[in-house]
């Protein structure tokens, strides 16, 4: 197969970014913003004076009643993921790969925390996305005492 062309490429790139749903205005752009506004309670601004003044929160009680539920089937247990041996010699590795991604989830990057911020952009915006890498960077600093 030929080697495309970078410049090709790109254009390609530039095109269904632009064409993606909620780039920069979009519908979905749009439809996210009122969402937001309905979970808020925000007035729509088209309020007739002397009438009624009140705002459902129908859009909030729905998000939040749905949380615990998802937050029960994916964070209540010990084991985020798990890792399945592919033979008997693997049972050792497989378990010890299984503790270590749930310590690194749960201890070190507050996965309740995230999961919770996931599910819940996932109800309101229609999207939710979590992004993980992993970090060979090292801190290293240097003292000197003395006496």
């Amino acid at each position: 197969m030929p080697k495309m062309p970078d410049s090709d490429l790109a254009a390609i790139l530039d095109a269904k970014i632009h064409n993606a749903l909620g780039y920069q205005g979009g519908r979905l752009s749009q439809e996210r913003l009122q969402a937001e506004r309905y979970y808020k309670g925000e007035v729509f601004g088209n309020e007739i004076e002397g009438r009624s003044q009140v705002v459902s929160h129908d859009v909030a009680e729905a998000v939040d009643s749905m949380m615990p539920s998802l937050m029960r089937i994916f964070a209540s247990g010990d084991q985020v993921v798990r890792f399945n041996p592919t033979g008997p010699e693997d049972e050792d590795a497989a378990d010890q790969a299984t503790d270590y991604v749930n310590w690194i989830w749960n201890q070190q990057n507050e996965g309740f925390a995230n999961f919770y911020a996931w599910f819940k952009d996932a109800l309101l915006k229609k999207t939710g996305a979590v992004k993980i890498w992993w970090d060979e960077s090292e801190d290293i600093t240097r003292e000197t005492y003395q006496g």
